[in-house]
């Protein structure tokens, strides 16, 4: 009985460490300038390369297809808040660690 009530105690406890350290992950999105896509890709692939999950993917994707339908070669022109090689960097480390962010 006291294994059984010490279990519980560290499930509980793990499950609100996650819950905690997944709570703090702050993600900006949004498309409605060049500075704010790179902004948002920058932070949801970051996000995607600390934690994989498909939701930061599917977040991505819709990102770049927002972005790209609205601002086009824009998008690859180095500004003071665009900085496209960090993005590249940021998807080439994706897929070194395995994440096909195109799946």
């Amino acid at each position: 009985m006291k294994r059984l009530i010490l279990s519980l105690l560290i499930f509980s406890c793990v499950d609100e460490r996650i819950a905690t350290e997944k709570e703090n992950l702050d993600i900006y999105y949004s498309s409605v300038s060049v500075c704010s896509c790179s902004k948002s890709a920058i932070g949801v692939l970051s996000a995607l390369i600390e934690d994989e999950q498909q939701l930061y993917i599917d977040m991505f994707q819709e990102l770049r297809m927002n972005c790209l339908t609205k601002f086009g070669t824009q998008l690859f022109i180095p500004s003071h808040c665009n900085d496209p090689d960090t993005i590249g960097d940021l998807i080439d480390s994706l897929y070194s660690i395995g994440i096909d962010i195109n799946g």
